[in-house]
Parts: structure tokens; C-alpha cells; sequence
């Protein structure tokens, strides 16, 4: 007889073991990281600046050693290994795991290079050991190539957290030597670049004396904190020639003029321009600047053929993994409206100094949220306001400025300090290769706050668009007062431009480039340079323009009657120091 209770609980339970079988489908993720490990990382660095690419730790392999014929069309395809698994070779840097470490605390590696047929084939031995007391950087240096320093070189590493949140800390490392088989093309021998080393700003001003001056002998300097955000730092000799950076983002960047140590344009001239990065230094982040000599190409004919040589030269390691900037955000104020000074104000505290006519103040920084930006005439009084959502990360200026009537308005304009720019060429479905990145540029984007200019185009001589060679040809085109171009405003010239100028005209939406405006004064190249100074006083050439991130504004008034002092006109400013 059948138990139809019995049967029913079965059936009931064969019912549910089927539902909780059957799962949602998940969506899996690719993990693209290169070291998917768990694997901790001991205080010991390698910086590795003589191109050493094959590691053995305690008699153990740790790269790949793959060598290819360089007519071979995989020669840049390598072997991942379970410590290198992105190109099984070691890097530019290396925290060693901590795993490699004996019961005390040594290690010993072998570097070595490994090239086709064995032709330059170098090894290099040496012990590390790992001090939670004093974490270490060991810089392995090209003596190859170079006099005066040894094979290694350690150097203590700062660990330490900037005292306040929203600074950085930086020093100079100088490991500068003489150069062996110094080179001479057609412009002459290379330039001797040994000596005191000085840390400054972009316009050659000195950052800190406790990085002024920093010998191969003294090797490191303290670190000093500084407000995080862009800055293009150079690095000065005593006599206050620039010295290079090796540039990594174009062919062009990697070649100097041997006796200038500057970027050449073709052998028959000079940019005049010495390479140094742009670069943006967040909050807790802690950086070394390294004076050591490194490879360059130079050129040996008139056919623009090129050949290596090394050169004393400085890069940007970071000490540590700087934390995702969440809090802080920068912003500054320019006077666009009138001839009087005016102060501003941000949540009813003082933003920057007084400001005069077309001058912009410095960058305060301020934490993410919504904020009450004021502007105030002479007497204290408030002429302008506005409230806006102000973003972490982002770097804004606060532009006061007359409307049609001649009212004072306060407009907030986001900066794009990335050095990306977009690649139609490149451009796919996804964007990926859509971008190419730079540290080495020249950006500009354009702004009418001009009364009596309903529509102004800028352009380069002779009415050409600003955008150059460039696809984004709405740059700097019809702009209205008071209402900026947000796709793309941006437009990028290269260091090997000749002079130019640039110029306003009057438009009209269906009407480009309009007429001339002959009334505002066209603005030269050279108006982009901070401090000829920085040129002159080492005797050398004043180049075309400097690199950097600017906005070019139309600002005053055009019409009958206004004063001299209010007159239209272009002027720069310039977001990154």
C-alpha cells in the first residue's frame, strides 16, 4: 500500500534538492594583475640603473633568461616566471620579497645580462639584507659607462608619512659620475654635468636649501615636504645649466644635443628645451629624485642617424605606494574683472591674496564636497557668488569676470593636468588604445571673458586654427563669454615648434575665423616662457615656449570708451609650478 504522505514529503524534497542545484550564472572576472601571489615584500629595493635583466637569489633562478635574435619578430615576447610573470626579467625597480630572505636576514643575487651571441654580457654579485630599522634602497649603477662611483650603492629609504596629509616628500639622491668615452658629434663634445645638483620649480626658482646643492659625495639629501599637485621639478648645476631627464613617451624625448645636453630638432638646430617630466605628486606619496647616469641616443649625421651615449641625468622613483587621493582638491583664483584688487573667499574662510587685474593667485588646497566660493571688492564687500561640488583629485580655478551688463560673475573651470590626449587614429570600440599619455607637453585651452566679444575664435598666424595638426577643431573656437568648451578643449604642441602667435578674432557661428581683432594684441610664443633668466644666466638659447598647462583667456573690455587699463586682452595662466 502506498504511503501517499510519505510520498508527497519525498516529492516535495526531490522538488527542492533540484532548485537549490540549479545556480545563478556568475560573471567572472578576469584578474590582470601581473603578481596575483600573496607574497610580502621585504624592505630591501633594487633600482636597477644599469640594465641588468636576469636575477638568481641564494643559487635560485628567478628570470626567465631568454635571449633572442633581434631579427627574431617575437624578440620582445619573454617567458613570465613565478617572481616576474609580467616579462621575466627585472625592471627599473624591485622590492625584493621577503620570502628570499635567510634565517638572517641576507641575501645573495646574482644580476646579469644575457644578449645574443653573448656580446656585452655582463654579471654582478652582492649580498642585501633586510633591516626593518633602516629599509634600503641598493642602486645599481651602469660602471660600465661611468667613473667614480662603486658597482652598488646603498642608500637608506624614508618610510615615514608626510607630517601633514595633504603634502608629499621629496629629496635628491646624487650618484653622478664621469663619463667614460665621452662622445663628440658635429655640434661638439659632450657637456660635463658632475658636480652639486639643486632641486627647483619650473621657472628655475630653488625648491628648499636642503636640496640646493647636493653632492656625488654627500649622495642624499634629507627629504623636505611640499603641497601635492603638479609640478615639473628640475634639477640645476652650480652654474644653473638644466640638467636632462631621460624621456620615455616618444622616440624624440630619449635624444640630447651632446655639448647642450637639450632636445634637438634635426641636426641643423636646437629646441633649447631640456627634457623634464610633468608629473603629479599625491597626497602621502614619497618620492626620490636620482642623479645618475643613463642612456641617450644622440645624433652623428645629417640624416638624423643616431647613436648611444651616456649621460648624467635624473629620474623620478617613487618610495612608496602613494593612497588614492579621496579628500583633497585644488583651486585657485584669477581677477578677470576689473582694474581694482579683489580678494575671495571659500566657505567664509580667505582664498589665495589680493588680486589684480589679470592675475591669478595661488593654489589653495581644500577637501572634497559642496562649497560657497565668494568673490569681494576693496571695501570687503561680496560682488559674486556661487556654490558648486567640487571634486576630490580634480584641480579647479575660480575665474571672477564681467558679464554682458557688466555684472561680476564667478565661473569654476575644471583643469585637465593628465597629459592624455585622445588618438583618433588609435580609437577602438573600448577606448583602450584610444589615448596616448605624456610627461613632456605643451596644453593649452582658451577662455572668453571679454565684454563686447560675442563670439571669439583664436588662432595661430594668419588666422590657422589653434589646433595645429590635431583633430579637435573645435579648440579655441566660437567661444563665447562665460561659457568654456568642455569636450576636448584642449589643444597640444610639441617642443619642436617654430615661433608663433597667437591671435583673436571676431566671429560668428556660421563665420570662422571672422575678422581679425586688431584692437587685442596678439600673444607670442615667448609670453609662455616664466623666466628667460633661467636660460640667459647659463648662457644659453631662449627657446620657442616651455612646456606646461595653461589656459589662454580673452579678458577687459572692447568698444568705444573703455579705459587703457581695462583693454581687452590675452592672457596665461599657468596650472602646474
Amino acid at each position: 500500500m502506498i504511503n501517499y504522505r510519505s510520498f508527497s514529503l519525498c516529492a516535495a524534497l526531490m522538488f527542492f534538492l533540484f532548485l537549490s542545484c540549479k545556480k545563478d550564472k556568475m560573471d567572472f572576472e578576469s584578474d590582470n594583475r601581473a603578481v596575483t601571489v600573496n607574497r610580502a615584500n621585504s624592505t630591501a629595493r633594487l633600482v636597477n640603473l644599469a640594465g641588468y635583466g636576469q636575477v638568481i637569489a641564494n643559487g635560485d633562478t628567478l628570470t626567465a633568461f631568454t635571449v633572442h635574435n633581434p631579427l627574431d619578430p617575437d624578440v620582445d615576447k619573454s617567458l613570465g616566471t613565478d617572481y616576474f610573470p609580467a616579462t621575466g626579467s627585472l625592471g627599473k625597480t624591485w622590492f625584493i620579497p621577503r620570502d628570499l630572505f635567510d634565517s638572517n636576514e641576507t641575501l645573495e643575487l646574482d644580476l646579469s645580462t644575457r644578449n645574443y651571441q653573448g656580446i656585452g654580457d655582463e654579471d654582478l654579485k652582492f649580498q642585501v639584507a633586510n633591516s626593518y630599522i633602516s629599509p634600503t634602497d641598493y642602486y645599481i649603477m651602469p660602471t660600465s659607462f661611468m667613473e667614480d662611483q662603486p658597482d652598488v650603492v646603498a642608500i637608506p629609504r624614508g618610510v615615514t608619512a608626510p607630517s601633514k596629509p595633504d603634502h608629499f616628500k621629496i629629496r635628491v639622491v646624487n650618484l653622478s659620475g664621469n663619463i667614460k668615452n665621452q662622445v663628440v658629434n658635429f655640434n661638439g663634445k659632450l657637456e660635463d654635468l658632475t658636480g652639486g645638483v639643486s632641486l627647483a620649480y619650473a621657472d628655475g626658482t630653488l625648491v628648499n636649501a636642503k636640496t640646493n646643492n647636493v653632492s656625488s659625495l654627500t649622495r642624499a639629501s634629507e627629504y623636505i615636504e611640499l603641497p601635492y599637485g603638479t609640478y615639473q621639478f628640475k634639477m640645476l648645476m652650480q652654474d644653473g645649466r638644466q640638467m636632462p631627464a631621460l624621456g620615455s613617451e616618444l622616440y624624440a624625448t630619449s635624444i640630447i644635443d651632446p655639448p647642450t645636453s637639450t632636445l634637438p630638432i634635426g641636426s641643423a638646430r636646437s629646441s633649447d628645451l631640456t627634457y623634464a617630466p610633468i608629473q603629479t605628486y599625491q597626497p602621502g606619496g614619497i618620492y626620490t629624485i636620482v642623479v645618475a647616469p643613463q642612456q641617450f641616443r644622440y645624433l652623428v649625421n645629417e640624416m638624423d642617424e643616431t647613436s648611444n651615449t651616456y649621460q648624467n641625468s635624473f629620474q623620478i622613483v617613487s618610495d612608496n605606494s602613494a593612497p588614492v587621493n579621496n579628500t583633497y582638491f585644488r583651486l585657485q583664483a584669477v581677477n578677470a574683472f576689473d582694474a581694482r584688487n579683489f580678494s575671495f573667499r571659500i566657505d567664509g574662510k580667505p582664498l589665495g591674496e589680493l588680486l589684480s587685474f589679470g592675475s591669478a593667485g595661488a593654489y589653495s588646497i581644500l577637501i572634497q564636497g559642496k562649497h560657497k566660493i565668494e568673490a569681494l571688492d576693496e571695501a570687503g564687500q561680496v560682488i559674486a557668488t556661487t556654490e558648486q561640488e567640487l571634486r576630490a583629485a580634480q584641480n579647479y580655478t575660480a575665474w571672477l569676470y564681467p558679464d554682458a551688463p557688466g555684472k561680476a560673475k564667478l565661473l569654476i573651470v575644471a583643469n585637465d593636468l593628465s597629459g592624455s590626449r585622445f588618438n583618433s587614429e588609435k580609437a577602438q570600440e573600448d577606448g583602450t588604445f584610444s589615448r596616448d599619455q605624456y610627461k613632456y607637453f605643451f596644453q593649452s585651452r582658451f577662455l572668453n571673458l571679454s565684454v563686447g566679444n560675442p563670439y571669439i575664435t583664436f588662432t595661430q598666424d594668419n588666422g590657422q586654427s589653434v589646433a595645429g595638426n590635431s583633430d579637435n577643431l573645435n579648440a579655441g573656437l566660437n567661444l563665447q563669454p562665460g561659457v568654456p568648451l568642455f569636450e576636448r578643449p584642449n589643444i597640444f604642441k610639441f617642443f619642436d615648434e617654430q615661433a608663433y602667435q597667437l591671435m583673436a578674432y571676431r566671429s560668428k557661428p556660421n563665420v570662422v575665423p571672422g575678422i581679425w581683432a586688431q584692437d587685442i594684441e596678439p600673444l607670442k610664443s615667448e609670453a609662455f616662457i616664466a623666466n628667460k633668466a633661467l636660460y640667459q644666466n647659463a648662457g644659453r638659447a631662449v627657446p620657442v615656449h616651455e612646456p606646461g598647462i595653461f589656459t589662454v583667456a580673452l579678458i577687459g573690455r572692447s568698444g568705444t570708451d573703455v579705459s587703457p587699463l581695462l583693454k581687452a586682452k590675452m592672457i596665461i595662466v599657468k596650472h602646474n609650478k
